[in-house]
């Protein structure tokens, strides 16, 4: 079996600190599960963040 992929998306209705650390314990998460992040989005005048993982 190839690559698996994922797109999780992080978002916070507060302020750009707190999309901050859940951006980071989300990392951290999958991080200590084998997963590798391929890249980070953030979508412009909102407090969201879409990441690519893969494992």
């Amino acid at each position: 079996m190839g690559k698996q992929f994922k797109v999780l998306k992080i978002s916070s209705n507060w302020s750009l600190e707190k999309l901050r650390q859940k951006l980071e314990d989300t990392l951290n998460t999958h991080s200590k599960q084998g997963w590798d992040v391929v890249n980070i989005s953030f979508l412009d005048n909102t407090y969201t963040a879409f990441v690519t993982i893969s494992k």
